[in-house]
C-alpha cells in the first residue's frame, strides 16, 4: 500500500490538532472571568454590590424609623406649636400689702331676698347663663389691718335677667369662707339695673354679709363706677367700686372689708 503524499499527512494532522484542541476547550475546567477594576486598576468590590439585602434592610429601617421620628414629630409640634390655653384668672387680694390703717366699711341695705342657706362654691353662675363675667377678689379685715380667718361671706344678686332665684338652685347666689390670708374670691354674672317698681331704676349691686360663729358682723353692698344708673352722691365712696377688665366679656372687682372692732 502506498504513503498519501506528504501535503495529505499535513492536512491530516493539521485537522487532528484542531479536533484535540476543541475538545480541550470543551471539556476543561470553566474559568472566572476577571473581575472589573476601576480607573486605579484595583477591583471595583462586585460582591458587595450584588448582596444588596444588607443595603434593603438598611434602606427599610431608615426610612420606617425616619416615618415614625417623622409622625412623632408633627404630633408634638402640633401639641406645642398650636394654640395655648391661657391660665384661668386667680385670686390676687389677699396676697397684696396689707394697709397700714384701716376705716370700717360702711354698711348698706340687706334687702328681701337674702337666705341664710347658700352653698359653699367660688362659680356662682350655676345655670351657665349668657352674660358679662366677675371674677370678685376680695380680702377681709380687722380693725387693726389684720386678716380676719375662717369668717363666712355670703354673696347673693341679681341675674342678668334683673331677678332674684328664689330656688333650690341658688343661680348667682354662693358662700366662701375666709383663707389664711382672709381672702375669698368669687365668679360670677355682672348684675344689671333693675326696676326699682316706680319707673326707675336701682343701680346694680351685689349684696354682702359676712358672719363670724353665726352672728352677722357686715351687712353691705358694692356698686360699679360704671353704672349710669349709679349716683355715686346718693353712696359711701368705699362702696363704689370699678371694674378691671380682664379679657373680653371679664371684668375684675376688688373688695376689701373691714370689720368694725367689738
Amino acid at each position: 500500500m502506498s504513503k498519501p503524499p506528504p501535503s495529505v499527512r499535513r492536512r491530516d494532522l493539521l485537522a487532528q490538532s484542531f479536533a484535540l484542541a476543541v475538545l480541550v476547550a470543551c471539556t476543561g475546567p470553566e474559568k472566572e472571568p476577571p473581575s472589573p477594576t476601576d480607573d486605579t486598576g484595583e477591583p471595583t468590590g462586585d460582591d458587595s454590590g450584588d448582596d444588596t439585602s444588607a443595603d434593603d434592610t438598611s434602606g427599610e429601617t431608615a426610612t420606617e424609623t425616619g416615618g415614625e421620628t417623622g409622625e412623632t414629630a408633627t404630633e408634638t409640634g402640633g401639641e406645642t406649636g398650636g394654640e395655648t390655653a391661657e391660665p384661668e384668672p386667680a385670686c390676687e387680694g389677699a396676697s397684696e400689702p396689707l394697709p397700714s390703717t384701716c376705716v370700717s366699711t360702711s354698711g348698706d341695705g340687706e334687702g328681701p331676698y337674702y337666705r341664710t342657706e347658700y352653698p359653699e362654691r367660688v362659680n356662682l353662675n350655676v345655670l351657665e347663663e349668657a352674660g358679662d363675667e366677675l371674677l370678685i377678689d376680695g380680702r377681709l379685715l380687722d380693725e387693726r389691718c389684720k386678716p380676719v380667718v375662717g369668717a363666712t361671706v355670703d354673696l347673693w344678686h341679681a341675674t342678668p335677667k334683673g331677678i332674684y332665684d328664689m330656688s333650690g338652685d341658688y343661680h348667682c347666689s354662693g358662700r366662701a369662707v375666709t383663707d389664711a390670708q382672709g381672702g375669698f374670691c368669687f365668679r360670677t354674672l355682672r348684675p344689671p339695673p333693675y326696676s326699682n317698681g316706680m319707673g326707675g331704676f336701682l343701680a346694680a349691686h351685689l349684696h354682702w354679709n359676712v358672719l363670724i360663729g353665726g352672728e352677722k358682723r357686715l351687712t353691705t353692698q358694692t356698686y360699679f363706677a360704671d353704672d349710669p344708673e349709679l349716683d355715686a352722691t346718693t353712696k359711701p365712696g368705699d362702696l363704689v367700686k370699678t371694674v378691671e377688665p380682664i379679657s373680653e366679656g371679664l371684668g375684675r372687682v376688688r373688695v376689701e372689708f373691714v370689720l368694725r372692732p367689738r
